[in-house]
């Protein structure tokens, strides 16, 4: 193997353990953002956070989905970071100092674009886990419940959403962090290092956070939805129809709802998941991005 193949395999294993590390920090609020945005009434985030902890236990309530999300970060993950660079290759850039920010975020959505469809079965047996108020069941118990629903494609629901948010997700977290970074190294306002680091992806969190909220609150509703025991019918009919409905139900804060747990969470998620793939690729003798 090549010093170049194993540095694109390097890139792909170290993108996945920091989102892994950063998921593992931050999944309880993950899991209350879930249920934020598949409850049937408004709630907020500390009401939600107190439910879950007093009816289910604080450890096995808040970290429902722990074992998928690992699963979700291996794969979704690994993709999409370890992908970035080579797609801003193919795309034409020729300096890391200087690339256009269009190649950024066209790499970004492009390597989000791969990430989401290769992870979305995980992805989805994730929201389910987190979802689920009943007693704790593993990964095979809720991937069975969605074959006996839907058969195979059922793991595929909400394909379409998962994609459009990954896409946005991956141009706006890596596009700003890139861009920023660059910015603040060519400007010479800061070295590269930590406080880099620290200052480009906590902008980055913050523009990803609002980019992603609306087709993220779809993505869920899809994900989570069950056949009708009545009729065997679901309550979205796709991507549009979600969208429709609960413009039509909740009006467009609808879309924000859980909007508090999201920043909350892809804040710190985003600093950690950077920095550490920064650490890790330094540790390894690779150029940060």
């Amino acid at each position: 193997m090549s010093s170049t193949e194993n540095h694109e395999l390097i890139r792909l294993l170290f993108g996945g353990l920091a989102c892994m590390t950063a998921a593992t920090i931050t999944h309880p609020v993950d899991t209350i953002k879930i249920r934020l945005q598949t409850s049937p009434h408004p709630q907020n985030i500390l009401t939600m956070a107190y439910r879950i902890a007093t009816n289910e236990g604080l450890k096995s309530g808040l970290y429902k989905g722990i074992t998928a999300s690992w699963l979700r970060e291996g794969v979704y993950s690994s993709l999409r970071l370890g992908l970035y660079e080579p797609f801003k290759g193919m795309l034409g850039e020729t300096d890391p100092k200087h690339t256009p920010m269009w190649i950024r975020f066209a790499a970004g959505s492009m390597s989000g674009f791969v990430g989401s469809v290769a992870g979305n079965p995980a992805d989805l047996i994730k929201v389910r886990m987190q979802a689920w108020q009943g007693q704790p069941q593993s990964i095979l118990w809720h991937s069975k419940s969605v074959y006996q629903q839907f058969g195979m494609v059922g793991f595929y629901n909400g394909l379409q959403a998962n994609v459009l948010r990954a896409m946005i997700l991956t141009a706006s977290q890596l596009g700003t962090y890139d861009q920023i970074k660059h910015t603040l190294l060519n400007l010479g306002i800061v070295k590269d290092g930590p406080m880099c680091h620290f200052m480009s992806s906590m902008c980055a969190g913050i523009v990803m956070a609002l980019a992603t909220s609306p087709v993220d609150i779809i993505k869920t509703r899809l994900m989570n939805q069950s056949k009708s025991s009545a009729d065997g019918t679901c309550q979205y009919n796709g991507m549009l129809d979600c969208a429709r409905k609960i413009r039509q139900s909740e009006g467009l804060r609808g879309f924000y709802r859980g909007f508090t747990a999201q920043w909350v969470r892809m804040g710190p998620f985003t600093i950690i998941q950077l920095m550490v793939w920064e650490r890790l690729r330094k540790w390894y003798g690779i150029k940060g991005i």
